[in-house]
Formats: structure tokens, sequence, C-alpha cells
């Protein structure tokens, strides 16, 4: 189940590049080894690390944080600094260690809390090093590892050691590293991997660093955690879910009045499913909670229905419940969300989830409800878990699923733009914005949760214009299941036609382009989660006494990786400029690429052409 075979390091190699790259980094991971011991119902792991630190800018990686939890304890910290040739300088003090909890600001309950100290030294290059042991006893995997202390610095030389009874059956995933030594002379399997982080990933627009980040996951084939389960297939998991959440589906009476009360009389299911969809919006608020199994096991309905609040495991489940009094079956769904899309490791049925939507089939269509947003229409599932597999629990039959991925058209930015100029180059800027998709979503909670003073400095920033004013503003929402939104605006613009002799010219609203480095920099493929589409009408009233120098200008650029057209027509004193820019969602390669951004680039020359307006003579 690994990865293909890295080319291995030789170790002379591995030395003299340690010693003369890591000198000219802030900082680097000398090495990093972990140690797990592996039983039938408990674990160690013990961690290992020596950080070289170079100059002043590098002591920020001597500041330490080590996760733990009530299910996971750690002991037997030490840590000390030592010159680069290993003597030691100074140690670690016990009242050097401080306990914060690492709860969230939405949490309400969590029981995550690191243990952090920081040594540092005021002659460089110092090492620091620092070792610790993890015990856990309920778990699902027995480690999920990755030599890395921080993406921004290199790590030279790693090894995951895993000792395990045989008896114990186990699965385990690596991605970018080496296939393991595996000793099976004893009676444990001895596995080992030996790995490195030379090349820290940077952080590229549309990209996906951790594809290229070295980890391994390692978890026991069967399991009890809240429940017997096994890690054979994603049935045999989901199975385990619905055991873990069977039977918190009970709801007090009062709350049976209630949605009796709020559906009586409707018999459209659609319909019934928006009302009590509306109702859990209306009564209840996302608050995180996480503790021990709690971070797989929702709280009971009835808990909900009496608080009020919830996770997003709790607020599900209590939806889903809801809907089944309602006679509505539907199907918790495990989900990863993220702003990129999360590619599931198939072959290792196992906990890579950190969401929980609701699935709704209604006939031939399927509902996708949010329950942790108050402010998100129904049905409307969202960048953030869109075109992506999810897991579909069902009793004895759970599944992988396919959330639909958002199309061109629920993805669309519209903009209309009626400026008025004057013939001392100013303009009076009317501009009508309808936002969908990730923009919808950013101005949507705009909308809802800013203030007037911020709402208006984020208008502001949004404003492609450099010397403006803005006059006015209005963000206009038709209902509360609108996957839309409308900004309307009249701004002030300074000089915006430039003087050229006795003519002028002028720069168009820009096309919004997402902005792409040229292929020498590019370090990482593409990953375009949904289609980028602006659709712009552009309306310049000209200066009395002046028209564009010249007439009809069309231009089409058709490529695999998107279209652009444009069509600008002089009527008169009036400039009519109709615009269409799309990116294809999808993956692309850094072989790829070069072809890919010289369609950026050929869009952005055309866009950034200027206009010349003359007298009429």
């Amino acid at each position: 189940m690994s990865s293909k075979p890295l080319q291995l390091v030789p170790l002379i190699l591995l030395l003299i590049i340690t010693r003369c790259y890591s000198q000219k980094l802030d900082a680097a991971v000398i090495r990093y080894i972990s140690i797990v011991e592996a039983a039938k119902d408990y674990f160690t792991q013990t961690d290992s690390v020596i950080i070289q630190i170079n100059n002043r800018a590098g002591d920020q990686y001597a500041e330490i944080s080590i996760p733990y939890s009530k299910t996971e304890k750690v002991s037997n910290l030490e840590a000390w600094i030592e010159t680069v040739e290993g003597y030691k300088i100074r140690e670690l003090k016990k009242n050097q260690i401080s306990e914060r909890s690492a709860i969230s600001e939405i949490s309400l309950y969590e029981d995550h809390y690191n243990k952090c100290f920081e040594l540092k030294h005021n002659s460089y290059p110092y090492r620091l090093v620092y070792t610790y042991t993890t015990t856990c006893r309920d778990f699902i995997t027995y480690t999920s590892w990755s030599p890395i202390i921080n993406l921004s610095i290199p790590t030279f030389n790693a090894k995951l050691i895993l000792t395990i009874p045989k008896d114990i059956p186990f699965i385990r995933f690596g991605n970018n590293v080496p296939d393991p030594e595996i000793d099976t002379n004893t009676s444990k399997t001895v596995v080992t991997w030996n790995t490195w982080y030379f090349n820290p990933a940077k952080t590229e627009i549309y990209s996906q660093p951790e594809i290229s980040r070295p980890y391994v996951i390692v978890a026991p084939l069967n399991f009890e955690y809240g429940a017997k389960g096994s890690l054979r297939n994603w049935e045999s998991f989901g199975n385990w879910y619905f055991r873990l959440i069977e039977g918190l589906d009970v709801l007090p009476e009062s709350e049976k009045e209630v949605i009796t009360k709020l559906i009586l009389g409707t018999t459209e299911k659609k319909e019934i499913v928006k009302l009590i969809y509306h109702y859990l919006q209306d009564h209840t608020r996302y608050i995180s909670v996480s503790i021990g199994i709690g971070g797989y096991k929702p709280y009971p309905a009835s808990y909900v229905a009496l608080n009020k609040y919830g996770d997003c495991k709790a607020l599900t489940n209590y939806l889903k419940t809801l809907l089944s009094f309602a006679g509505i079956e539907s199907f918790y769904t495990l989900v990863y969300a993220s702003e990129q899309n999360h590619d599931l490791i198939k072959n290792f049925a196992g906990p890579q989830f950190n969401h929980v939507v609701l699935a709704v089939p209604l006939g031939n269509d399927t509902l996708w409800l949010e329950s942790t947003s108050k402010i998100n229409p129904f049905n409307y599932w969202g960048t953030f878990t869109q075109n992506r597999e999810a897991l579909l629990i069902k009793k004895e039959n759970s599944h992988l699923v396919k959330i639909p991925a958002l199309r061109r058209e629920e993805n669309l930015v519209a903009n209309k733009l009626i400026c008025d100029f004057q013939k001392d180059g100013n303009a009076r800027l009317n501009m009508t914005s309808s936002f969908r998709g990730y923009k919808f979503e950013m101005f949507n909670q705009f909308h809802t949760s800013y203030n007037h003073e911020e709402k208006e400095r984020l208008i502001r920033d949004y404003m492609p214009y450099n010397n403006y004013e803005v006059i006015s503003w209005e963000l206009k929402k038709q209902n509360r299941d609108t996957a839309s939104i409308e900004l309307n605006a009249t701004l002030n613009l300074y000089k915006l036609l430039k003087p050229l002799g006795n003519e002028f010219y002028l720069n168009l609203f820009p096309c919004i382009i997402p902005p792409f480095t040229t292929p020498s920099i590019r370090t990482l493929p593409v990953k375009l989660p949904y289609p980028i589409f602006n659709i712009d009408t552009l309306v310049y009233n000209l200066p009395v006494g002046y028209m564009m120098k010249t007439g009809l200008d069309t231009v089409r650029i058709t490529t695999e990786f998107g279209n652009y057209n444009r069509v600008i027509e002089a009527l008169g004193d009036k400039i009519m400029v109709i615009r269409r820019f799309e990116l294809h969602s999808g993956s692309y390669t850094l072989e790829q690429y070069p072809d890919f951004y010289t369609f950026i680039k050929s869009v952005k020359e055309v866009d950034e052409k200027k206009l010349i307006i003359k007298p009429i003579y």
C-alpha cells in the first residue's frame, strides 16, 4: 500500500547536503525519528527531533508546541540546546514548560491542549534537541506520521519505526516515501520507513502542496473505539460509524409538536425538507464539540433540541432525526471540507474526513444540506464540499458517493458598468455586480456577519481602481434561498482618461484573472476546484465631442484550459464592451502549465490594451 519507491539518497550524499545546504537556511530539521510500539489496546509513540537554528530569523522554529489530549498523554519530555558538534549547552527545566488549551473560538468543549516551551541561544548556529512519548488507549489509527515540523523548512533525515505483534493485522499507506523495510524474524513485525523533505513546498494559488508531503498512516485492521469496527473496506468502516450514531435519534415530545405544526398541511416532500432546514437554521447555532470519542460521535438529537446548539455531527444528526419524524429518509455523510478538493485515499478505508453533511434522496435527485450554516441557501452545498467523494452512512450498505460539482453558471460573476466621462478625465461609475459560487459565499458572509464600517472597508478594497471615491453602495439578496447576491455601487473615478496629445486613452475595467505566476516560478500542479466564469458588460459614455478612434474590435481565444471572448463596439459617443472569461475546473500538470500560462498571459495582454478616443472634427 506504499507509494512507488523513490530513489534512495546515498548516506554520504545526504551528509554533504545536510552540512552545506542547512547553513544557507534559517533553520532545518537535521533528524526526526519516531518509534511506535503498538499493542492490542494501546500504543506509544516516541518522537526525537533535532533542529538546527542558523540565525536570528530561525529562532521562531525554537518555539515548540506539542499537542496532547485526555486520551493522548505526553510524558518523558526532555529538551536541550547543543552545539553543531554535539556539546550540550543548556537543558530545559520543568518550570519552562507551559500548558495551554488548544480550544478554538467557536468551541464550547474541547480536550485538546499543547505543551509549549522555547529554548533559544544567542550564538549561531545551534541545535535544539527534544524528545517525548505519547501514549494513547483509545484510537482508530496508530499514527498519521509526517517528518515535518514546519512546511517552510526541510527535514534531511527522518525515520519511522513501527513494532507490532504478529497476531495484530494492520494496514498502512505511504505518500511520497520509499517502500519500508520489513523484519519478521522475531515474535513482532518491525516496519521501518526512511525518508526526507528536501524541498519545502511553497503555497501557490490553486495548488495542493500536501501532495508532495511525505507521510505514513498506520492503523489496526480491527479496532474498538466506542463500538467495534474494521477498516477492511469502506462498508465496514461505515458500519462502525452507523453503530456509533445508532440510537441518537430520539426527540422530546415538545419538539415533535413543533415539527408537526411546522409542516401541517404541506405534502410536497422537498417543501417539507426546506421548512425543517429553515427551522434548524433559525433555532440552532454551531459550536464545536470535541472530547475523546466526541470527535466522531455526535451528541443525541434530544441534546440539540434542548440546548439549541451543536457541532457539525450533532446538528446533522438532529436534522436527520427531524426529517425522519416527518417521514423523510436521509443519510449522515462524511466529507473532507476544504477550499481545495481533498483527494480520498481510496484503498485506505478509514478516518479521512473532517465534516458531516446530510444527503436527502428525493426521487432521482439528492439534496445536500449543510447543517452548520445559518446563512446558506437551502440545498446549497458550497465550494468547501462540492465536487468530492464522501462516505454515505447506511446500515450494512455504507458506500462512497460524489457530491456534485458546481457548474459554470453556478460560479458566475456578472458585472455591468455604466461609466459617464467628463472632459477633465474624471468619471461617474454606476456598477452592478451579481455574485454566485465562491464570491457569493464571500459577500453573503459580509452581508450577514459584518457591521456597516467593516462592509464598507471590504467593498472599497474590492474595487479594482487606485484613485476613486465610493459615493454609495448596497448589497442585495433576493431571499434566504437565493444562491446569488448583488452589489450596487456608485463611484467617482479620478483621471480615468489620460491625455495623449489632443487625444485620450483609457484602461478597461479589468477582467478578474487569478494571479498565476510564470512557469519558471511555478513548482506545483494547478488544481482548479471549480470553474471560474465572468461576464462583463461595460458601457462608456464619452465626453461631449469625442469618439473612439477605431471601430469594432473582436477577440476570441479558445483553449483546453478556458476561453476568452471580447467584443468592442463604437456607437458614436458610446463604447460598448461585452467580455466573457472562463477557466475550466480540473487538474493541470507542470508539463501543461506553460500552455496554461500562455492562455492567461494572452488574455492579460488583450485585456490591458488601451482604448484611444479622439475629438470629433
